[in-house]
C-alpha cells in the first residue's frame, strides 16, 4: 500500500466555541466542529459560511490595477477602438474569455477573441498572434487567466501601438510587464483579502469594475465552473462564487446541452458534476483540437448548434481518455526500467499529446507521491506539464533553473514549462537533485486529513445529509473525512472496466455498510491478508430505486493502531536483550497464521530485502510509516533482518536506516527467523 502516513489528527475544537456556532447556526455540534477545522472562528463566519450570500463578494477596485483597466477599456469603447480578449485554452481560460466577450458586446465594443492553439502555439501570448491582432486592426489586448510572464510579448505590442491589460491569476515573479494594468491578487504588491481568485474569478471582478459592480447570473455561472475546475481554494469570495454561480448553471444553453450530452440525468448541479461532467467537456476541446469550440459554445443561444458543439466535445473526451491511457501505459514502462525512482519523476516521449500530458502527470503524483512532470514533443521543443504534492512548491522549484527555460509558470501545485531538448537532461538530472537535496524523507509520505473518528453505527443517514450544509467542496475546503479503526472487510470484489476498481462490506461489531475504491483493485490482496483495518473515507447517500442508504468512498486504510503499537515495541526493546520481544513476535505470528499467508523462505526473503534496501536507499524512513505501509510478511521479514543487522534502528528518532557496514551472516543466524520457520513446519 502506498500510504505511508494514515492520519493525521484533527485539531482540537474549543467546546465553548462549538457550543456557540451549533446554536447560532441552529446545526449540530459535528457541523460547527467541521467549519471551525476549516477555519471559521465566529458565529458571524459560520452564518457566512453556511449561508453564502452574492453581498459578501470584494470590492472589485481593492484588486491592483483594476482602475487602470477600468478606464482604458471604456476609453477603448468610446473612441471605437478594436479590442481583442486573450484567453487560454482551459475551462478557466474558455469562461473567462466569453463572459468579458459578452461584457463588452452589451457595453457596445469591437471586440475579438483569441486563443491559442495548444499544439502549434503552446500557452499564453506569443510574438506571431500579437502580429496577426496588429494586422487586424487591435489597438487593446485584455488577456484572461494569462499574461504575468508575458514581458517580451507586452514589448512588442508597445512597439506596435498596442496597449495591453493583464487579468490574470497565476503566480507573479519578482516583476510584472510593462503595460496599462496587471490586474491579478497574486502580485507581491497586491492587498486584495482573496489571493486566490481563478483567471475567471478576476474576469467577475473586472466585469463588477465596469458595471458599477453589476453582473448577470450566466457570467457568475461561468465564474463558478472555472473556479471549481482550476481547483483553486473554495474558501471566502471563492466560496460565495461556486455556490451562487452553481445555481445559475442551467440557465446557460451551452452548459445545459453539455449537460445532455454528458448523460447528466440528475435535477441539481453540484461541484462533482462541474469536476466530472463540465470541465472535462470544456478541457477536451483544448486538449484534442481547439478550445475554440468550447469557447462557441458558451456564446451561443441556439440549442441546436449548442447540442452539436456539444457532441463534438463529448466525442473529444472520450479521446482524451484513450489517449491518456496510452500514455499513462508509455509513463509507467519507463518508471519501471529506471532502478530507482528518486524524489521527483521527470518523463518525456515525443509521441505525447502536450494537451493530456497533465492529466497523466497528476495520476503519477498521486500513485507515487512525488513531484511529476511529463513533456511532450511540440513543435522542435519540449513542452511540459507538471503536478506537485504538499509542502512542495512546483512553481516556486521551477524558478531556481529558470535559466534553462523558453518560458515557465503556473502555481504551488500545477506548472508548465518549455525548454529546448537539449537542455532538458541537463534539467532532469538537476531538478531530480535538487529536490532531493532540499526536502525531507517524510516530506514524501502523503498525510490525509480527517474530521472525526467515529463508529459505523454513527454514519446515520440523517447525519450524512447534514454533512451537505458544508459544501460546495473542493480545495482548501474538503469532503468531510472520517476515520473508522478496527474494521475488517468482507465480500471484496473488483468492478467496473477492466476491474480497477472494487467494492465490499465494512464490518464493525453488528454493523455492515458498502464501501467503493476507484482505482485500487491491487489493494485486494492486502485487505485479504490482515484481520483489523483503520480506514478514513467519506461518507455519502446513495439513492436507488427510492430507497435511501450511506455508503462510504474510500480514502486509504492501514493497519490498526494495534499492530502498529505491536510491533513499535518490538522495536523498541532493541532486539539485543536477553528478554526481547522474539518470542512475542513469533506467538503474534503464530495466532495470525490463519489472517494471512507468510512463507519466509529464502526467495521470499531475498525479495522483501531488494524492496527493503531501495527503499532506504536514500536515507533513513520514520519506523511508524513503514509499519503502516507493509504487510505482515514484510513486517516479519524487517524484524528480521533488523536482528541480524541488515537495518538499524535508532531509538532517539526512531527510524529505520540502512547499515552499510554490516557483516555477511545468514537467515539462520537470526532467532526470529528460526522461530518463525518451526512454527510454519509445525
Amino acid at each position: 500500500m502506498n500510504n505511508r502516513l494514515l492520519a493525521r489528527e484533527p485539531i482540537a475544537c474549543d467546546p465553548a466555541l462549538v457550543e456557540t456556532i451549533a446554536s447560532a447556526c441552529n446545526c449540530s455540534q459535528l457541523i460547527a466542529r467541521a467549519m471551525i477545522r476549516r477555519g471559521v472562528s465566529s458565529a458571524e463566519e459560520a452564518r457566512r459560511f453556511l449561508s453564502p450570500k452574492e453581498s459578501d463578494l470584494l470590492d472589485p477596485f481593492l484588486l491592483p490595477d483594476m482602475q487602470a483597466a477600468a478606464d482604458r477599456i471604456r476609453r477603448a469603447i468610446e473612441e471605437r477602438e478594436h479590442i481583442c480578449v486573450y484567453g487560454d485554452y482551459d475551462a478557466d481560460g474558455v469562461c473567462s474569455t466569453a463572459m468579458l466577450v459578452q461584457r463588452l458586446q452589451k457595453m457596445g465594443a469591437s471586440v475579438e477573441y483569441y486563443i491559442p492553439h495548444r499544439h502549434t502555439e503552446g500557452y499564453g501570448m506569443s510574438p506571431d498572434s500579437v502580429r496577426t491582432l496588429h494586422a487586424h486592426g487591435v489597438k487593446l489586448i485584455v488577456t484572461v487567466d494569462n499574461g504575468v510572464s508575458a514581458f517580451d510579448e507586452v514589448a512588442l505590442c508597445a512597439a506596435l501601438g498596442i496597449d495591453v491589460i493583464i487579468t490574470d491569476h497565476h503566480s507573479v515573479g519578482k516583476s510584472i510587464p510593462a503595460c496599462v494594468a496587471v490586474v491579478a491578487a497574486s502580485r507581491k504588491d497586491a492587498t486584495y483579502p482573496n489571493r486566490y481568485l481563478c483567471g475567471a474569478g478576476v474576469a467577475l471582478k473586472l466585469i463588477q469594475a465596469l458595471n458599477d459592480g453589476a453582473y448577470t447570473p450566466e457570467e457568475l455561472a461561468l465564474a463558478a465552473v472555472a473556479t471549481i475546475a482550476d481547483v483553486v481554494p473554495l474558501t471566502g469570495e471563492n466560496r460565495v462564487i461556486a455556490a451562487c454561480g452553481l445555481k445559475h448553471i442551467q440557465s446557460l444553453t451551452g452548459l445545459n446541452a453539455l449537460l445532455r450530452a454528458a448523460g447528466f440525468n440528475q435535477t441539481r448541479v453540484d461541484e462533482t458534476t462541474v469536476s466530472f461532467m463540465i470541465a472535462p467537456r470544456l478541457n477536451a476541446a483544448g486538449r484534442m483540437a481547439t478550445a475554440l469550440e468550447a469557447v462557441h459554445l458558451l456564446l451561443g443561444e441556439d440549442a441546436v448548434r449548442a447540442d452539436e458543439i456539444a457532441s463534438t466535445l463529448n466525442e473529444y473526451n472520450q479521446r482524451r481518455r484513450d489517449t491518456e491511457n496510452e500514455i499513462l501505459e508509455e509513463a509507467e514502462r519507463q518508471i519501471a526500467a529506471r532502478e530507482t525512482i528518486g524524489k521527483a519523476i521527470l518523463l518525456a516521449h515525443e509521441d505525447w499529446n502536450a494537451g493530456v500530458i497533465g492529466i497523466v502527470a497528476s495520476r503519477l503524483c498521486e500513485k507515487y507521491h512525488l513531484p511529476v512532470i511529463l513533456f511532450a514533443d511540440q513543435n522542435g521543443v519540449l513542452t511540459g506539464s507538471g503536478r506537485s504534492i504538499a509542502g512542495i512548491d512546483l512553481f516556486e522549484n521551477l524558478s531556481v533553473f529558470s535559466h534553462l527555460f523558453v518560458r515557465y509558470g503556473g502555481h504551488a501545485r500545477a506548472a508548465g514549462v518549455t525548454i529546448a531538448k537539449e537542455r532538458y537532461e541537463e534539467f532532469r538530472l538537476a531538478f531530480e537533485a535538487y529536490i532531493a537535496q532540499n526536502y525531507r524523507a517524510e516530506d514524501f509520505y502523503p498525510s490525509f486529513v480527517y474530521d472525526e473518528a467515529v463508529q459505523l453505527s454513527e454514519l446515520s443517514s440523517a447525519r450524512v445529509k447534514e454533512l451537505r450544509l458544508l459544501a460546495p467542496y473542493g480545495e482548501g475546503n474538503a469532503e468531510p473525512a472520517f476515520r473508522i479503526n478496527g474494521v475488517r472487510f468482507a465480500s471484496l470484489r473488483t468492478i467496473g472496466k477492466d476491474d480497477k476498481h472494487f467494492c465490499a462490506s465494512v464490518v464493525q461489531a453488528d454493523r455492515v455498510m458498502r464501501i467503493v475504491a476507484f482505482g485500487k483493485s491491487d489493494l485486494l490482496e492486502p485487505l485479504n491478508t490482515a484481520a483489523d483495518w483503520d480506514l478514513l473515507a467519506r461518507p455519502a447517500i446513495n439513492e436507488y430505486r427510492g430507497s435511501e442508504s450511506v455508503e462510504l468512498f474510500w480514502i486509504c486504510a492501514n493497519a490498526s493502531e494495534e499492530k502498529v503499537a505491536f510491533f513499535n515495541a518490538f522495536f523498541q526493546q532493541r532486539l539485543y536483550n536477553g528478554d526481547c520481544s522474539v518470542g512475542r513476535i513469533a506467538e503474534w505470528y503464530g495466532s495470525h497464521d490463519g489472517r494471512f499467508q507468510a512463507e519466509l523462505d529464502d526467495t521470499v526473503m531475498r525479495k522483501h530485502y531488494r524492496r527493503l534496501q531501495s527503499a532506504l536507499s536514500e536515507g533513513s524512513i520514520p519506523l511508524f510509516a513503514l509499519i503502516r505501509a507493509m504487510r505482515n510478511e514484510e513486517l516479519l521479514a524487517l524484524c528480521v533482518f533488523t536482528q541480524l543487522s541488515f537495518f538499524a534502528y535508532d531509538p532517539d528518532t526512531e527510524q529505520i536506516l540502512p547499515n552499510a557496514g554490516c557483516t555477511p551472516r545468514t537467515l539462520e543466524e537470526s532467532t526470529l527467523y528460526r522461530m518463525l520457520n518451526d512454527r510454519q513446519e509445525a
